[in-house]
């Protein structure tokens, strides 16, 4: 009888650890955030830009670097299809994460841009891949490709189109 009411006991015990495991997973997203920003070139044209995505508002801002930019500089609404919205969040939702790992790089090459991307849950906890100059991730375009794939479908504000003034 002892073991039959302690293999009961583990067996509920597991069964409720695994239900925390999986309520973990199943956080919902409450924004998605990414950035760019220009490599080494001239300083008055070095941008850094970011899309923060929500639910019900999308903002794109872009700022120059350097004192005497010449980058269009500014934050804007941008408008958006809710239902493609609908399904980035669904997509990103259902990543898992645990199988995405960074990469560095053996040697860092000089030059070039980064890119960053932030995913930010209901519990206020955040998830990110920062792909600076040579890193790389195993299974990160399960994040980068969707978003990617949605910022290609945005039309930014004519104001905002041009990256320089």
């Amino acid at each position: 009888m002892f073991h039959k009411i302690m293999s009961t006991s583990i067996l509920l015990l597991l069964m409720a650890l695994s239900g925390c495991q999986k309520a973990e997973k199943m956080q919902k997203i409450s924004q998605i955030a990414y950035v760019s920003e220009s490599g080494t070139i001239l300083p008055e044209l070095q941008w850094h830009e970011k899309f923060v995505i929500q639910q019900s508002l999308i903002t794109f801002t872009r700022s120059g670097i350097a004192g005497a930019s010449e980058v269009n500089a500014g934050s804007w609404p941008v408008p958006f299809d809710s239902e493609a919205l609908l399904n980035l969040y669904e997509t990103l939702e259902n990543v898992d994460l645990t199988k995405i790992d960074r990469i560095e790089p053996v040697d860092q090459p000089d030059g070039g841009g980064s890119e960053y991307y932030q995913l930010t849950y209901s519990n206020n906890k955040r998830w990110s891949l920062e792909y600076s100059l040579g890193v790389t991730y195993t299974n990160g375009e399960w994040i980068t490709q969707p978003v990617q794939d949605f910022i290609k479908t945005l039309q930014l504000p004519t104001e905002a189109a041009n990256r320089y003034k």
